[in-house]
């Protein structure tokens, strides 16, 4: 796996801006086929294209691939997603509370981001606001990703380890407690919402 990943680095980098739409591709790839990890992809963008373009290039990725979700889900309507996962997140449904909601779940490391890209249509929000908030709230996660790709690159192992430490500790904290966080959600939701 290492071998294969280090040739794809090489090839990336010899093909220049080919091979920057190649790994454009593949980060669209990650979020539109949710079940691929999006960690492994970030921290190959930092060690490509240093943490800045590596974060730009993440973050452009990420908002091509959402915005393909959000209408070709959207075109074929509700029957694309399943009614548990609307049931589950029902407390994005309240106008008032689903963009800091929205923008909690897409913070948190280890929450569903890409699944949650597909009920994007479904919530009381525009396109435009929708894109915007799953796109920006992503960026420190992305942005610790794309600094320890480009730490480990360097050969510095202390920074990237502490930052994986980190984001994994608090993913796995969020991962186990992912129903605990749901359910506040949705007790916050109805503590607030008029009687």
């Amino acid at each position: 796996v290492e071998g294969a990943r280090d040739e794809f680095v090489e090839w990336v980098r010899s093909h220049g801006a080919w091979g920057m739409l190649v790994f454009l591709g593949l980060e669209i790839f990650q979020i539109v086929v949710a079940v691929v990890p999006g960690e492994p992809v970030q921290i190959m963008a930092g060690a490509l294209y240093g943490p800045v373009g590596g974060l730009a290039l993440c973050m452009v990725g990420i908002l091509i691939g959402s915005t393909m979700i959000y209408f070709f889900v959207r075109a074929l309507g509700a029957k694309a997603v399943d009614p548990s996962v609307l049931h589950k997140y029902r407390f994005l449904q309240d106008e008032r509370r689903a963009r800091s909601a929205l923008y909690l779940l897409f913070f948190l490391p280890g929450m569903p981001k890409d699944l949650l890209t597909y009920i994007g249509p479904f919530l009381p929000l525009k396109p435009g606001e929708f894109l915007f908030i799953c796109t920006l709230a992503r960026f420190p996660c992305l942005l610790a990703s794309t600094v320890a790709g480009d730490s480990l690159f360097e050969g510095n192992l202390a920074l990237p380890l502490a930052l994986l430490a980190a984001a994994g500790g608090l993913g796995l904290v969020c991962i186990r407690n992912e129903q605990r966080i749901v359910d506040w959600l949705h007790r916050r939701r109805d503590k607030l919402s008029p009687k």
